[in-house]
């Protein structure tokens, strides 16, 4: 008899380590999923900046292409604006003075 409630202490000592075991392993295993999963949105986060830092570089150089492309077509107008005042101003200054007086 004492036999027997030996082994069914011994049993339900192992139960409850078994328990405890089970316990640790799901608590264990909770951690990990944590840890992974922070790592996963920090692993994201970090080629999300990288890919708004490569986005920022390539918008950045085709304004400056685009603006180097307008300031040469100003250049061109402005230099066009001046050598038509330079040929036509005496003309214009004397069609000027000829409306007001005359």
């Amino acid at each position: 008899m004492e036999d027997m409630i030996s082994k069914i202490v011994d049993m339900d000592k192992k139960a409850r380590d078994m328990t405890d075991e089970a316990q640790q392993s799901k608590v264990d295993y909770e951690k990990e999923i944590i840890r992974t999963k922070e790592k996963i949105k920090n692993d994201y986060l970090s080629r999300a900046k990288e890919r708004v830092k490569i986005n920022s570089q390539t918008a950045q150089k085709k304004a400056d292409d685009e603006l180097a492309v307008i300031e040469k077509k100003n250049a061109a107008i402005i230099e066009t604006l001046d050598k038509t005042y330079s040929e036509n101003c005496d003309k214009w200054v004397d069609e000027i003075v000829s409306r007001v007086v005359g």
